[in-house]
């Protein structure tokens, strides 16, 4: 009989040193993609607040218009993410922007991405929901804890797909990654925020800074708060690339059938 495997519980600090290791190897080796994906956040960032806000408060047409925001910006950051994924995973170097439309793999791939961006920006839809009905302040709280609470769970436990439909694992699905990550959400949770939470409140000092004329369109600090806001989307975007294709690497049951199969070296 077969030795019982016991899966191993993702070490938080070291993971959490070889995300931020993975990530500078990644800025200096997908500089190319890197900054493009800079760029494309920021202009779609740029689109969306020339568009008069009025029109984001009407229902159903901000509704619309939120979730085609959301899928146009998957669809051009998906190859990028693929990129950084493969780099940490493979070692290999993609460098050039292209939009593979013909190849099955990237539509799966965008379409899962684009379902995990709806999932993250849930809550805040929810809450937008629950202030139209005028609910009171407990049922509006409480019911913005919830959606965070079942968002993040289904994000965390659905982190690993993404990477393995990137390098093209074998039996990729939302049932094998939920399989895999069991009991790990709340260590990826914590990976995550120890690695992303210091950017976030450099922003929001900067943001201090700048004061309220970030809120003028066409202002010299409305200008800085997009390029701001770019970078710090950008830098999210590809530590977050970069922990869970870490997370698949030590998790992900098919990397381990296959270094189980692989012959190992001689000590």
């Amino acid at each position: 009989m077969g030795a019982l495997f016991v899966k191993p519980r993702l070490p938080i600090f070291s993971t959490l040193a070889a995300a931020y290791r993975e990530w500078r190897r990644a800025l200096s080796a997908l500089r190319p993609p890197i900054i493009n994906a800079f760029i494309i956040l920021t202009a779609v960032a740029a689109v969306g607040e020339m568009i008069p806000q009025r029109y984001w408060d009407a229902n159903p047409l901000g509704e619309i218009m939120s979730l085609m925001q959301t899928a146009i910006r998957a669809l051009l950051l998906a190859p990028i993410v693929i990129a950084i994924h493969r780099f940490v995973i493979l070692g290999e170097v993609r460098r050039a922007f292209t939009l593979p439309l013909g190849e099955p793999v990237f539509w799966t791939f965008f379409v899962w991405l684009f379902v995990i961006e709806v999932l993250i920006g849930l809550p805040f839809e929810v809450l937008g929901a629950m202030q139209a009905l005028d609910l009171s302040l407990q049922a509006t709280t409480l019911g913005l804890i919830v959606a965070l609470i079942v968002a993040a769970a289904i994000v965390l436990r659905l982190i690993v797909l993404l990477p393995a439909i990137a390098v093209g694992a074998p039996g990729a699905s939302p049932a094998q990654a939920i399989a895999d990550t069991k009991g790990q959400a709340l260590r990826i949770l914590a990976i995550v925020l120890l690695a992303v939470l210091p950017w976030f409140a450099a922003n929001i000092a900067s943001v201090l800074l700048l004061g309220r004329r970030m809120e003028i369109p066409g202002s010299p600090q409305m200008m800085i708060g997009l390029v701001m806001g770019g970078v710090l989307q950008t830098v999210v975007l590809s530590l977050t690339a970069v922990i869970a294709s870490l997370a698949f690497i030590a998790l992900g049951a098919q990397v381990r059938r296959a270094g189980a199969a692989a012959p190992r070296a001689p000590a």
